[in-house]
């Protein structure tokens, strides 16, 4: 112990090799001018810069600490990537198209030392060899990862699927661990964060998985437009509700067996500036719908029906309706479907 202690002493302490030397400046004195030898100019050398004059009044409280430098990945959005969860289900969204990501997966494996049985960029699959867990007692097991277009464009979701030795040969349906499955997904979508600032792409991977997006607004011919989302209805219906939240409108109550939500919207600032680069359509639209003296209907906003109705097994069409069953006026459900588009993730 005493070795170990004066070693320390010698590395870093007061007189040691690499000592705190924040506060060194504070015991600098002046120094005479230098004096060059005979025949030489001395204009090259003189100050650049003229030194001010300091105050031999100002006093300083304790000792000077040098901060820490930012982190290199101080710009890292590390909302750009987190988990995702749906009653048994869950995945990791990432900001960033499968092209992106799918080099940062095989990132993941590759310097965790971890072999690859399968990599197929055209349909977004990774699986690993058989691995034993650090804790001998559990069976071996292996990994697949699939990456999809997420419902916005330029996004991913990354699903993680387990298997134990015990399953068999084939792949299970659902993982035979959700424990050992969500481990795996918060240890990968940690990596995934600190990794975001690399610029590797793989173009296959890029080509082959549609980037469009899954979410869109489309309208036919003489129709009111709707939000075409390419997902099953349940994960829709979550996924929209949120949406709805976020991009401010308050909902009343819903009804998932009419396939309903029952909303009030109150255009704020955000949304006027946000439009008047369109044209100032929400502030002159909403402007004619309540009085200087309504402050109530101000307060309690305009009601709407948003209506979800299945397209086939893997999407839904959103609409949005008014109570009355008048139609909007042109471009006035474009307007309001756009802003929950924004929030569909």
């Amino acid at each position: 112990m005493v070795l170990s202690t004066s070693a320390c002493g010698w590395l870093t302490g007061d007189d040691g090799i690499f000592r705190d030397r924040s506060n060194d400046y504070r015991k600098s004195k002046d120094l005479p001018p230098m004096q060059l030898p005979a025949g030489i100019r001395s204009d090259s050398i003189d100050d650049g810069y003229m030194i001010p004059a300091i105050s031999d009044r100002a006093e300083l409280s304790g000792e000077f600490v040098v901060p820490r430098p930012d982190s290199l990945g101080a710009e890292v959005d590390r909302e750009a990537v987190r988990i995702n969860r749906l009653g048994d289900e869950q995945w990791i969204l990432v900001n960033g198209s499968p092209g992106q990501v799918w080099p940062r997966l095989r990132s993941f494996f590759n310097l965790g030392g971890v072999g690859l049985l399968r990599t197929d960029a055209v349909k977004g699959v990774l699986e690993t060899a058989w691995i034993q867990p650090v804790n001998a007692e559990l069976p071996k097991e292996r990994y697949r990862l699939r990456i999809e277009q997420g419902v916005q464009r330029g996004s991913s979701e990354v699903y993680v699927l387990h298997m134990d030795i015990a399953a068999g040969p084939q792949w299970p349906s659902q993982s035979t661990s959700f424990e050992r499955e969500t481990a795996l997904v918060t240890q990968l979508a940690q990596f995934l964060a600190d990794s975001a600032i690399e610029g590797s792409v793989s173009m296959l991977a890029e080509q082959a998985l549609d980037s469009s997006g899954r979410v869109s607004i489309e309208q036919q011919h003489g129709s009111e437009p709707y939000i075409l989302l390419r997902l099953p209805f349940y994960r829709a219906w979550a996924s929209l509700g949120l949406a709805i939240e976020k991009a401010g409108f308050k909902q009343s109550d819903l009804d998932i067996g009419e396939k309903v939500y029952y909303v009030r919207y109150i255009p704020n600032k955000a949304d006027d500036e946000d439009e008047d680069e369109d044209g100032g359509w929400f502030s002159g639209w909403f402007s004619g719908w309540f009085s200087d003296d309504d402050s109530a209907a101000k307060k309690l906003g305009v009601l709407y029906h948003i209506r979800v109705k299945d397209r086939d097994e893997q999407a839904v069409e959103v609409r949005i309706e008014q109570p009355n069953g008048q139609p909007f006026a042109e471009g006035e459900a474009n307007k309001l479907l756009k802003l929950i588009k924004r929030q569909l993730s």
